[in-house]
């Protein structure tokens, strides 16, 4: 069979666009209703196809949710991978992870993370998630002290503000939607001048 070149895509590619159309539907119903109240039949329906259909591409919901938080996740590591690659102080770092990280999550939708939804899936699928967001937060944290050291920020308390970071972040999935007036871009620079200056006027 001609392959026009690449100019058509493949039978694999046709599959995978079809795939991640589905995870974006899913994630979004998922962010809005939560995963205990959304049923496959009311995500292949958003879709337009049948549950069977859906069937052809996921083997059951949890597949679903644990596909939409590794998409979530995989947004914070290559967030990380680009960070780690940077020349420049661990501020610039800092605030390379977390604009890169939210840019991806607005632009990927993957799903918002709670305990609820990784307490839903398969134990190992529970121990890797969590071990990929101990991955990202030790990252944060080791960026957030150092900074302290350079003077880039005050000292404050490394756990909480790492965690606040990304508590912040991971909320944006509730509510940020794609037709938002806000570009991902603008939404990422507005929370980090937020995490970085707060609101309070400086005098």
């Amino acid at each position: 069979m001609a392959n026009w070149n690449g100019a058509v895509a493949s039978r694999e590619e046709l599959r995978e666009l079809k795939r991640r159309a589905a995870l974006r539907v899913a994630a979004r119903i998922f962010n809005e209703k939560g995963y205990h109240a959304t049923s496959l039949d009311e995500i292949a329906d958003e879709i337009g196809v049948t549950k069977t259909a859906l069937y052809y591409y996921f083997k059951n919901k949890e597949q679903l949710l644990y596909e939409c938080l590794k998409l979530t996740y995989d947004c914070g590591q290559s967030a990380r991978l680009e960070a780690e690659q940077m020349d420049g102080t661990a501020f610039e770092k800092l605030s390379h992870l977390y604009r890169c990280f939210m840019e991806q999550l607005m632009e990927e939708r993957g799903a918002y993370t709670t305990m609820a939804n990784i307490r839903a899936l398969p134990e190992d699928q529970q121990t890797e998630l969590m071990e990929r967001r101990k991955h990202l937060d030790r990252y944060s944290r080791m960026l957030i002290e150092k900074a302290i050291a350079e003077g880039a920020l005050r000292p404050v308390d490394v756990r909480i503000t790492s965690n606040f970071f990304l508590g912040a972040v991971n909320w944006i999935l509730r509510w940020h939607t794609e037709d938002d007036a806000m570009s991902p871009r603008e939404v990422s620079a507005h929370f980090l001048d937020l995490f970085m200056n707060g609101i309070v006027a400086k005098g």
